[in-house]
């Protein structure tokens, strides 16, 4: 194990090793066999995870199931870079590293709308 002496880290430096810490522990606690209890709990530290990693969200709060898993609702502030929609634990913890299902293809771009004139 590598011993890290975080006494000689500064600020900007303890914030990035929290939030590689905290994606590491999510990424091992990925598992589709976890029961409704330990999946809500580690919903709650994906959420704090992800508000300290700086994403922000309208919505992100109820769950349900869905094609049979439990997928939670998301409707992202930054609705240009993120979908809105229902995805698994799996998808939340991979936005932390900005990719995964949540993440908008960057070659992808929205079709522009024309307002064409109807006579009246």
């Amino acid at each position: 194990m590598t011993s890290i002496d975080i006494s000689q880290l500064d600020y900007a430096e303890l914030v990035a090793l929290r939030d590689s810490v905290n994606r590491r522990i999510l990424a091992l606690r990925r598992t589709p066999a976890l029961r409704l209890d330990e999946l809500l709990s580690v919903f709650e530290e994906t959420r704090e995870a992800l508000a300290n990693h700086g994403h922000r969200w309208h919505s992100l709060e109820r769950w349900q199931w869905v094609d049979g898993e439990v997928r939670f609702w998301l409707n992202p502030i930054d609705s240009s870079r993120y979908l809105v929609g229902w995805f698994t634990i799996d998808d939340l913890i991979a936005w932390l590293d900005d990719c995964g299902p949540i993440v908008r293809d960057a070659d992808v771009h929205d079709v522009p709308m024309r307002w064409i004139d109807v006579e009246q």
